[in-house]
């Protein structure tokens, strides 16, 4: 079977895509930046296709001899998710029909029962309905928190567990989930794919045991040796607060917090129909299992912490793409002197101070400033390593694509730290940091639409 598999640089594609390959489909993946699957060892064994599912002719150029589409998209990485993500299902949707896909398979999430929802869960149903007006068999496959090392929600747990003795945590904390180990979920979605063309619908999934949120915690730091904290109820209605004390105590960014807060409101159970996509062998992991597996598994970026800043952007990308040509030579488009001043304290540790340098192009290696080349995608994406003095590794990714009738700027900082110090440096420049990156990225995005 010939497959196409839509977001595989993720964490659920980067390990189902091999999944595939090992059963013999011959397997296809659209990418928007293919820079990002490199470091998979799969990479060399799939048809790689450049481009964004929002983009018909992309979409229908990718189905194009395709039997199976497996559409792992979600778009919670800042405002408006909602909306590209019902333009990219319907673009994907028509695609499929067109070029006649016989089945698509679709990562959604639990959804509560009743009215209420977060707008992230009713995204995400709101998603698999559009697929399955398609008219091409569609299986949603619906699942709650994954656990595997990686998967944003369970790097969140892994750090809370091992944060403080005493951890408050909102009062949603006491609401029920069903969490699923990720080899479980990846049997269903190969399963789904090799559904017969009259079983159709949404689908839950999920692990052997109902647990509260606290659980998930508790149980996870037992897991790893650490000490059961004590989990405070705090009562909190201002999930953006909330999204922002997680993102700067775990390595989730503000705009994926904020949803999976949001979804903590509601209890998040497998309805009782068992999936037709049958138990994993052995039947599903229970939530402990999975923790073993996930916490056994080495995962390198797993404790990189991160501060992101998004801006719609009134001018194609092009015109913010240029902008960010004139980064470098001291010129950063943020609060005067700032660079100065940082680049005079690294002096003083012995470090290189702060060093002006613009290459004639921007490639990888090239220095700038205080800043190494590690990757660039003309026009779209760059991404750039600090050789300041730090306790710990710095990060900054710039990255533009178009947006309507205009583009979306997204300016994210990560840092991997060494040990204590280094979160202990984070935590205390971060209100400054917050507030340097945040006037950038305001000002990149103002110079570029004024420029258009």
């Amino acid at each position: 079977m010939h497959c196409l598999v839509i977001g595989a640089s993720g964490y659920v594609g980067g390990r189902l895509v091999p999944r595939l390959l090992d059963e013999g489909h011959a397997v296809r993946v659209l990418a928007r930046d293919p820079g990002r699957l490199a470091a998979h060892d799969w990479v060399d064994r799939v048809d790689v296709r450049r481009g964004d599912v929002a983009d018909g002719a992309v979409a229908g150029s990718a189905c194009r001899d395709v039997h199976a589409v497996v559409y792992l998209v979600h778009s919670m990485d800042g405002p408006g998710f909602a909306d590209r993500d019902r333009l990219a299902a319907t673009a994907l949707a028509e695609a499929a029909r067109r070029n006649g896909v016989r089945r698509i398979v679709y990562l959604g999430g639990l959804q509560p029962r009743g009215v209420g929802t977060s707008p992230h869960l009713a995204s995400r149903r709101e998603v698999g309905e559009v697929l399955q007006a398609s008219g091409v068999p569609t299986a949603v496959v619906q699942a709650g928190i994954v656990v595997g090392a990686g998967s944003a929600s369970f790097e969140m747990i892994r750090h809370l567990a091992g944060m403080s003795p005493v951890l408050p945590m909102p009062d949603h904390a006491w609401n029920a989930v069903q969490p699923i180990g990720v080899d479980d979920l990846l049997h269903h979605l190969v399963a789904a794919v090799h559904l017969p063309p009259d079983v159709a619908g949404a689908f839950d999934v999920g692990g052997a045991d109902v647990l509260t949120y606290r659980d998930l915690v508790v149980d996870c730091a037992a897991a790893a040796g650490l000490p059961r904290p004590v989990v405070m109820p705090v009562p909190l209605s201002t999930p953006r607060l909330g999204a922002r004390a997680l993102a700067a105590l775990t390595p989730v960014d503000r705009h994926l917090a904020g949803p999976l807060l949001e979804s903590m409101a509601h209890d998040l159970v497998c309805r009782a129909e068992p999936s037709p996509t049958g138990p994993p062998p052995g039947g599903p992991m229970t939530y402990a299992q999975a923790v073993d597996r996930a916490l056994a598994e080495p995962y390198v970026n797993g404790t990189a912490l991160v501060s992101e800043h998004v801006e719609r952007v009134a001018a194609p990308a092009a015109a913010v793409w240029a902008v960010l040509g004139q980064l470098g030579n001291g010129r950063w488009f943020t609060v005067p002197g700032v660079w100065a001043l940082r680049g005079a304290l690294d002096r003083l540790a012995g470090g290189i101070g702060a060093r002006r340098t613009r290459p004639a192009r921007l490639e990888p290696g090239a220095a700038l400033d205080s800043w190494r080349i590690e990757h660039v995608e003309p026009g779209r994406a760059l991404r750039l390593r600090a050789e300041t003095r730090l306790p710990g590794t710095a990060r900054l990714e710039l990255c533009v694509e178009t947006a309507g009738e205009g583009s979306r700027y997204v300016q994210r900082v990560t840092f991997e730290p060494d040990g204590w110090l280094g979160r202990a440096y984070w935590f205390a420049q971060k209100p400054a940091h917050d507030f340097v990156f945040a006037v950038m990225a305001r000002t990149i995005a103002g110079i570029a639409a004024a420029q258009a």
